[in-house]
């Protein structure tokens, strides 16, 4: 007697149509799990996290919010700042024994700041990972003075100082952050971020006041 698709038969089974509809085109395919995983979504929800946890950090420095800034630090957490090479000068180190308001405080001379976050890369471990993501950081900032260089047009090329409306001047940086994540009551937060500056641009720029 045939049995075929009968639930009261323990040996009976739809692996045959399941497989036909998993060639079907468009048909979902399940993660992959990786060894150690929770479930196969764990390591996305991770590495998203970890990307809002980049992204917030960029959005407490142009906001200048201290206590945002703050909570993405793990207890005992450190930021590090690396001096130009060839300064021969050590790392500013910060942490929450200084109060994290000193390490916004080298932004203070800029009138306003955007952190665009890029590359963003991962290494899962557990409760900890390691990471390193690029950032071009645009400081605005008042120009030192009031006038600029003009070709005036001659052989020579002689520069002619000439007044101009009101400058702010632009500062390029290109930011390598080296970072080491933990993981403390569910929520991922900063063990350590390094902070590197491959190359900087200086920009001169006219303010919308000036028309």
């Amino acid at each position: 007697m045939n049995h075929l698709n009968d639930p009261s038969n323990p040996n009976d089974s739809n692996d045959s149509n399941d497989q036909h509809h998993r060639n079907q085109p468009g048909a979902p395919h399940a993660l992959a799990t990786s060894p150690g995983s929770v479930d196969g979504w764990q390591d996305v929800r991770d590495r998203l996290d970890l990307r809002r946890l980049v992204d917030t950090y960029a959005s407490a420095l142009d906001r200048r919010h201290t206590e945002l800034f703050a909570s993405l630090f793990d207890e005992g957490g450190e930021l590090v700042l690396n001096r130009p090479s060839g300064s021969g000068r050590p790392p500013l180190v910060f942490d929450g024994r200084d109060g994290w308001a000193g390490a916004l405080s080298v932004l203070e001379s800029c009138v306003v700041t955007t952190h665009f976050v890029g590359n963003h890369t991962v290494t899962l471990n557990g409760d900890g990972a390691t990471g390193e993501a690029y950032c071009l950081a645009h400081e605005i900032r008042p120009a030192e003075d009031a006038t600029h260089d003009v070709d005036d047009g001659r052989r020579a090329r002689t520069p002619t100082r000439m007044p101009m409306p009101t400058r702010m001047r632009m500062r390029v940086r290109s930011i390598r952050y080296h970072d080491s994540y933990r993981r403390t009551a569910g929520s991922w937060r900063f063990a350590r971020r390094t902070l590197t500056v491959d190359w900087t641009e200086d920009r001169v720029l006219v303010s919308p006041s000036a028309g």
